[in-house]
Parts: C-alpha cells; structure tokens; sequence
C-alpha cells in the first residue's frame, strides 16, 4: 500500500513534491547534503558512458507492463501521463529509475526495485522551480543524492544546449540522455548523471550550442 513519506534526496530540486512509496529498509543509503567546491574544465573527450539516445522506454519495458505500473504510482492529483510516456532514466543494480511528465505540467520520477515490482520512491514536482543560476544554462533537477543502486543527479539543459561532457574534479563521468521535456515543462534537455560516492562540489559540463559552437559551463551540486 502506498504511503506518503519523507524525501530521501538531499538538493532536491523538485520542490513541493510528493513522496509516495514502500518505506526503504532499514539499511537503505541515505543522502546527504551536498557543499561547495571547485573543479577543473572538462572536455567533450573526457566523457565515458554516454548514450545519445532517450525518449520513451520501448519493447520488453512494454512487453512487462513497466510504463502502465509505474505511470501509476503518483495519485491523481498529480495528473496522468502525457503522450511522451515514461523514460528509463537508468537501470542498476536491480532498480529502474523513470522520468515522466503529467498532464498537470509536473515532472516525476520513480525510482522501482526489480526483483519485486515495487517503487520505493517516487517524486513529482515543477520543474520550472528548478530554475539555472544566473548566467548558466545548467539546472538540477533531482539531487545530488544516494539513488537506492547509486549516488546520482539528474540535469536539466537549456534548449539549445547539448551535453557533450561532463567531468567531476577533471575526472569524466558516466551520462545519459534521458529525454527533451515538453514546452509546458521547461522543454529541457534531461540528463542522468553517475556519480561516485559522496560526491560534493561542481560538474564541469561541455555543451554544444545551437549553432554548433563549444560552450563551457559550470553547475554546483
């Protein structure tokens, strides 16, 4: 049975969310709260694990009923799943982690344990609240936390701007696309980003601009 409970992400981005889902166990990871540093530039080599391709999950996901099930964990007036459907954002570890958007232009994220079929967190806010600092064309959409499979944030890029690299402390990390948000909710880029354990600090993240050019740009976590 679906219960309402705390946020486990800290830095959430996603504010006034609902957090709905089985409580965690007892030896569940935990977030903690990010602090500042800085880092290195970081270039479009530099980046290990991408994959350009996103959008709404598709076969088996279809096959197993995962789009149905997991559109419908967030209660009704949150409104119901766009025609966009439900992304696969990252799967580790024996979880899934899902992105979606409503027709109440909210966005939502599902974090859901495999071997059970059960969601132990989902989250769903504006995502016009996660808004970029000044000058930056770089938001944080949820975290910087521990995700139940591993320490993660997911990122939210201008429209425009394409994530070519992303590096922490001169040290590439993982990516992937997610998908492009529609114009009532933002109409970003979203990013998933793996991070290592504990990870404080500043993404230095390599864009390409609309009209092909290199951009630097910087976000704290």
């Amino acid at each position: 049975m679906l219960s309402t409970r705390t946020a486990l992400l800290a830095g959430l981005a996603l504010v006034g969310v609902l957090l709905v889902g089985c409580e965690p166990s007892a030896d569940s990871p935990r977030a903690t709260v990010s602090s500042p540093s800085t880092s290195p530039s970081v270039s479009p080599s530099n980046s290990p694990g991408v994959s350009p391709d996103g959008g709404p999950t598709a076969g088996p996901d279809d096959e197993y009923g995962w789009q149905s099930y997991v559109g419908g964990l967030p209660g009704p007036e949150h409104g119901t799943v766009t025609r966009a459907g439900v992304s696969l954002a990252r799967q580790a570890a024996g979880y899934r982690f899902y992105l979606w958007e409503t027709s109440k232009n909210e966005v939502c994220t599902a974090q859901v344990e495999e071997s059970v079929r059960q969601a132990r967190e989902v989250v769903c806010g504006d995502a016009e609240e996660a808004a970029p600092a000044k000058g930056s064309r770089l938001a944080r959409l949820a975290g910087p936390g521990t995700g139940f499979a591993e320490w993660y944030v997911m990122i939210a890029a201008d429209p425009g701007a394409k994530v070519a690299g992303i590096a922490h402390e001169g040290k590439a990390l993982s990516w992937r696309y997610v998908r492009t948000l529609g114009p009532g909710t933002t109409g970003r880029d979203v990013y998933y980003v793996t991070l290592p354990e504990e990870t404080y600090g500043w993404l230095d993240v390599a864009l390409t601009s609309a009209d092909g050019r290199p951009v630097k740009d910087r976000l704290r976590l």
